[in-house]
């Protein structure tokens, strides 16, 4: 499958098709996105890490994107896991993985409760969920992940439906996972944005559980199917997590109703109409993807509706660039100290 034939830190010198200005990747991540090695056109097998071609993302080989509950465990030793089965909507089960520290509660913790990245289309539990406990560090807290199920096989809202009843099960069964119920706080990478957004909205309209969520953080969210905002347009062409990639796992997670009016908030949290009584939220993305755009939106129709937000979009970055394992870099600092002060100041136990 051909690869971007231009380096993407000069693919808007380079790429005749991109003919509207558009910001400069940061300098010292270059390096690392140069080396990267993505087909242009979307592969559902390379996302799901089944794909015969070797490839380089800008978050490290392919091959080393594989957790498990061990790989957990091992940079977080003061961890126990257990998984509990659930039911699920559609007479599905649903598999939690409970992280709890080791040590004796002195009171019912905080959780978080994790849904992964993918773009809805791949990843389970488990992806890149070491790196974000890290960002927990201090806290004494709960963590949750939720394996839900991935399009094309369950369209949406069926991947929202099964994160939702995880939350009203979390919350029900609060006393058992030593978790304080008004302490619960949600979180979505990338495509697991559209089912933890999606999942806030649908326990406020619902008003179950009874009792609200704290918190709500959305990292680098996919949340718009159509795909029309000006950094859609920017980075529609040379960029790792291109507009064309985007726009591909759309139209599996939504077939034959992406971009129509049949798309409700439950599918793509971008199609709401009401965003007050929304948790407080924190949102994020790079400068440099196409993304970008839709979390200012979404951050701006929140202020709109009198919910609160705090918005940060990190200069000359993309998609995810946390994720590279160069913590030296200021800007990668900057951004993983922001999400954890934010952790701290929401996850306590005062109600």
């Amino acid at each position: 499958m051909a690869q971007y034939p231009h380096p993407y830190s000069q693919a808007a010198k380079l790429d005749s098709r991109i003919t509207i200005p558009r910001p400069i990747y940061d300098p010292e991540l270059v390096k690392v996105l140069d080396a990267t090695t993505i087909p242009e056109d979307f592969d559902l097998n390379l996302m799901r890490g089944i794909s015969e071609e070797e490839h380089q993302c800008p978050h490290g080989d392919m091959e080393d994107m594989v957790h498990t509950a061990d790989t957990v465990l091992k940079d977080h030793k003061h961890l126990t896991h257990e998984e509990y089965s659930i039911p699920g909507p559609d007479r599905t089960t649903i598999i939690l993985s409970v992280f709890t520290p080791k040590d004796d509660a002195k009171a019912p913790r905080p959780a978080l409760y994790h849904m992964h990245g993918g773009g809805l289309v791949s990843g389970d539990r488990f992806t890149a969920l070491a790196p974000i406990v890290e960002l927990l560090d201090g806290i004494d807290c709960v963590v949750i992940s939720v394996e839900y199920r991935l399009s094309p096989e369950t369209p949406q809202p069926g991947p929202s439906e099964d994160c939702y009843a995880g939350l009203v099960w979390i919350s029900d069964n609060a006393a058992k996972l030593g978790i304080e119920p008004t302490q619960i706080v949600l979180f979505g990478i990338s495509g697991g944005g559209i089912v933890a957004t999606a999942v806030c909205l649908m326990a406020r309209d619902k008003k179950i559980p009874s009792i609200p969520i704290k918190g709500l953080m959305l990292y680098a969210p996919q949340l718009d199917d159509r795909c029309e905002t000006l950094s859609d347009q920017q980075f529609e062409f040379g960029n790792p997590t291109s507009t064309k990639w985007v726009r591909a796992c759309w139209d599996l997670v939504l077939p034959d109703i992406r971009g129509t009016e049949k798309v409700t908030a439950y599918h793509a949290p971008a199609r709401a109409e009401d965003y007050s009584n929304l948790p407080a939220t924190y949102i994020d993305a790079g400068e440099c993807e196409a993304l970008r755009d839709q979390a200012v939106q979404f951050a701006t129709n929140m202020w709109k509706g009198g919910s609160t937000c705090e918005l940060h979009i990190w200069p000359g970055a993309y998609h995810i660039f946390e994720m590279i394992n160069k913590p030296e870099l200021p800007l990668i600092q900057a951004a993983k100290a922001a999400k954890s002060s934010w952790f701290k100041r929401i996850m306590t136990t005062q109600t």
